[in-house]
């Protein structure tokens, strides 16, 4: 398993770092006129190997299709990161002189679930660990359902957030814990941009189902058959129901997102992933109007999961046992 990672990381370094500069390279020697073999070889090589990659990820579609889009995805993450940096420090002082506080906020999210086929689960029923294999301790002492990992933002709200009610579902432009200019950032969905940190680091993609908490992910397992369907493959920073709908408001609403997240991963392939950026690119210059223009949603105070729940569960499911305690409340 090592060996396949190391190798992963190889040849998206190679892809990353290796043809980038032999093009410019072979570029400027055929501009100054100085056109070698050399020359011609790496090009035509460069070109080669990009063109027989990109019909690679056109051919592949759902899950294999997710174990590479890694090649293309890697350095427009690295992209990305760097052109949006000065814009990332501006809004960082900003946060700084309007609130104190850290302007990155960091919190835990689970990743794609990396467990195969319940094997660990299955052994324990069958009997015991075969030699040479890693059954002597579980790594993961509890079964979240996916990878824990760290999530960055831009810090949008105060610091106090969380402190009196825990937290709590986001309720829109009106939210009384929004900063000012983490009202505009929120809205635009800036505040997201530190998280082409999280694809470099392997955590994430650049599109695939958003990332929940570890709490929400077992209390909404419960009451939402086969929710934990939408960690079958890694995170990403936009998706298809963050275009198709807009943010969760009851439980309805996570139902409809699940159905979004389900179809993105059976269909997922290189031109359904380019029409979500072109369509999130819209979306965020609309958002982006709309913010500058200061409109405004009608939700004012934050919702607790607790009553979403208890509101969608029949009372004899939750007599029943069916509808576990919920935790207190949920951040977007």
């Amino acid at each position: 398993m090592g060996f396949l990672k190391n190798m992963r990381l190889g040849i998206g370094l190679i892809v990353l770092a290796g043809t980038p500069p032999f093009l410019i390279y072979d570029f400027r020697q055929i501009a100054d006129g100085r056109v070698g073999l050399f020359n011609w070889a790496t090009l035509t090589l460069g070109f080669f190997l990009l063109g027989a990659l990109f019909l690679l990820l056109l051919r592949v579609k759902g899950e294999d299709y997710a174990q590479l889009k890694f090649l293309w995805e890697w350095p427009v993450a690295l992209l990305a990161l760097l052109v949006s940096l000065p814009l990332l420090l501006f809004v960082a002082v900003i946060i700084k002189l309007e609130s104190s506080g850290p302007a990155i906020y960091c919190q835990e999210r689970l990743g794609r679930n990396h467990r195969r086929n319940g094997r660990r689960r299955e052994r324990a029923v069958d009997g015991p660990p075969l030699p040479g294999e890693r059954r002597k301790g579980d790594r993961r002492k509890r079964d979240l359902g996916g990878r824990p990992f760290i999530l960055y933002k831009m810090r949008s709200m105060l610091t106090t957030a969380e402190s009196d009610n825990g937290a709590a579902w986001s309720s829109g432009d009106n939210d009384p814990r929004l900063t000012r200019v983490g009202y505009f950032i929120r809205k635009t969905h800036f505040d997201e941009l530190p998280q082409f940190f999280n694809v470099l680091l392997g955590q994430m993609n650049i599109i695939g189902p958003r990332p929940e908490r570890p709490v929400f992910v077992a209390e909404l397992s419960n009451v939402i058959k086969n929710y934990r369907r939408r960690l079958d493959v890694a995170p990403g920073i936009t998706g298809l129901a963050q275009i198709r709908q807009d943010p969760d408001e009851s439980i309805e609403d996570v139902k409809k997102k699940l159905q979004h997240d389900s179809e993105y991963i059976q269909n997922c392939g290189l031109l359904f992933d380019v029409r979500i950026i072109i369509q999130t690119i819209a979306l965020v210059t609309h958002l982006l109007v709309d913010s500058l223009m200061k409109r405004k949603t009608e939700r004012a105070e934050p919702t607790s999961i607790e009553g979403l729940i208890l509101k969608t569960v029949p009372l004899n499911a939750k007599e029943s046992g069916a509808a576990r305690s919920a935790p207190k409340s949920r951040v977007a």
